[in-house]
């Protein structure tokens, strides 16, 4: 369906996320931190999900650079976080998911953003 990155420096929550994601037919590049999803980072990616609290690069810095790239000022973003979100992040969020949360909000958020609905976690 979408090729979608995923960047969560938690190696079993991400490997959760992303084997849920796959399973529901997305191509998932995995990331664990905004450093390397930075460096992962491919023109045709369709959303973005990335936990906020990371090493490196946090995921608002990381996104924030990304999207100075060219096209990916209007790829989607996910923010996971247990905290609430600093300013900048707000300003890139396309939708924020509170931790903990059930993993099959993921599944519905990606699928509202991939559709055009208004994203309801």
């Amino acid at each position: 369906m979408a090729k979608i990155l995923l960047a969560e420096d938690e190696a079993v929550i991400r490997m959760l996320l992303a084997e849920m994601l796959v399973d529901d037919g997305h191509h998932v590049i995995e990331a664990s931190d905004g450093a390397q999803a930075l460096a992962l980072l491919e023109p045709d990616v369709a959303v973005l999900i990335s936990d906020v609290m990371m090493p490196r690069l946090t995921g608002d810095e990381w996104v924030a650079a990304a999207r100075g790239r060219p096209g990916m000022d209007v790829v989607p973003v996910i923010f996971m976080s247990a905290l609430p979100l600093p300013p900048a992040a707000t300003t890139l969020a396309t939708a924020v998911l509170q931790k903990p949360f059930r993993p099959t909000a993921l599944l519905k958020v990606v699928q509202e953003i991939l559709t055009g609905s208004t994203p309801t976690p």
